[in-house]
Parts: structure tokens; C-alpha cells; sequence
């Protein structure tokens, strides 16, 4: 019985444990803010105006195989067997990709602009950003669940900002004014996203249900 009671416990740890992993990883050199944090409590709902020249970057739907086209703006390969052109530089991941999806939001304090330069590192491949109003609208099924993201306009960037692709590290360097910055930033499968508890639940389960077939062995 003590046996089964520490493991169950284990794999309640486990699976407290695999919650916590994140595909972001880093926010390395940030220059221009008074911080660059990876957060898994974002703002909700997400305000079109903190105000508070913070880079805020947090995780959404990981490992999501798209079912539909997603129409993205800026690309790490145009000739990537899963991009194709949409017409007016933007881009489409086609159906059967894997993606997970990160939100990034960066504000300046109210007043005039402010720029934030950083590094983010992530544990797989980055596919894109999505930065264009529309496109964010119609890519908000990726979002947070519970997250109220207030589909307000002008939350994209602008042409001047820059994303420079480096494998699973993108260089950013942004300006905002008023209102700031938000993007949808994609990559590819992660190794190290949550695991979903109703497909880790049978696993536990099945462990425990050999546990049992063992402990009755040993009695009889």
C-alpha cells in the first residue's frame, strides 16, 4: 500500500512537473526596457495599454496540428515544403503542420516611444511571426484558453521592427509608441510542452493497474 501511495504521488508529481515545462526558454540581452519576462499568468484581459516598457512574452497552444491554412506575416523559409505564398508578403502554414504558439507583447510608458532589443530562445525551430491586425484576429484560436485577448486594432508591428531568424533563436528590435506591440509568434513541435493530463492519465492508470497485478502476485 505505501508502495502505491508513493506512486501515486510520483506521478502526481510528473505530471505537476510537466505542466510547468515551457517552450520558451530565454529572453537574453535585453536592452531598452525595464525587463523582459516570460510569464505564465499573463494580463487577463490583455490591456492595449500597460504602459509599463516590460516585454512580456507567455506561451499558448503547444504542439497543434492546424487543420486549417494559418496565414502568417513573416517567415524563416519562404521555400519550406510547408509554406506557401498568400499573396501581399504574407505566408500560409499548411494543414498538417505542427505549430506552438507564443504571445509577445512590448509597450512603452505612455509617452512618446520606446525601443526593446532582446534575443528569445525557444526549444524548436521558429516557422514565424504573425503581426498583422487581421491576421492576429483570425489566429486567435491558438490563444491562451480563458484568455481575453480584446482584439483591439493596431496591436501588430511595423515594418521598421525587426526579426531576424537564427533556428530556435529570433533577434528582435522593436519601437513602440502608442498603442505597443503584440505578436503571435509560431514554432515547430516542442519537446518539452505540457503534457495534456487526459492523454497522461491512461498512461498513470495502466502503471498503476500493473502495480496492483504485481502486489496481488506477491501475495498469493
Amino acid at each position: 500500500m505505501r508502495f502505491l501511495t508513493f506512486a501515486a504521488t510520483a506521478a502526481l508529481g510528473f505530471l505537476a512537473a510537466s505542466q510547468a515545462q515551457a517552450t520558451l526558454v530565454s529572453l537574453g540581452d535585453c536592452t531598452g526596457g525595464i525587463s523582459c519576462t516570460i510569464t505564465s499568468t499573463p494580463p487577463n484581459p490583455v490591456s492595449q495599454n500597460p504602459n509599463d516598457r516590460t516585454l512580456l512574452a507567455w506561451n499558448e497552444k503547444q504542439n497543434f496540428v492546424l487543420t486549417e491554412r494559418l496565414r502568417v506575416d513573416r517567415v524563416f523559409d519562404t521555400n519550406a515544403s510547408f509554406v506557401s505564398s498568400a499573396g501581399g508578403g504574407d505566408y500560409f502554414l499548411e494543414v498538417g503542420t505542427i505549430v506552438s504558439s507564443h504571445y509577445i507583447q512590448w509597450d512603452n510608458d505612455g509617452s512618446g516611444s520606446d525601443r526593446i532589443q532582446t534575443t528569445i530562445g525557444l526549444d524548436s525551430q521558429i516557422f514565424a511571426f504573425i503581426t498583422a491586425d487581421q491576421n492576429l484576429f483570425d489566429s486567435d484560436y491558438l490563444g491562451l484558453p480563458g484568455l481575453d485577448y480584446a482584439d483591439f486594432n493596431l496591436r501588430g508591428l511595423e515594418n521598421s521592427d525587426t526579426t531576424i531568424f537564427n533556428g530556435s533563436d529570433v533577434d528582435i528590435d522593436w519601437t513602440a509608441s502608442s498603442p505597443g506591440d503584440w505578436t503571435r509568434l509560431i514554432t515547430a513541435y516542442s519537446p518539452s510542452a505540457e503534457v495534456p493530463v487526459p492523454a497522461a492519465l491512461p498512461l498513470l492508470l495502466g502503471a498503476f493497474g500493473a502495480l496492483g497485478a504485481m502486489r496481488r502476485r506477491r501475495r498469493t
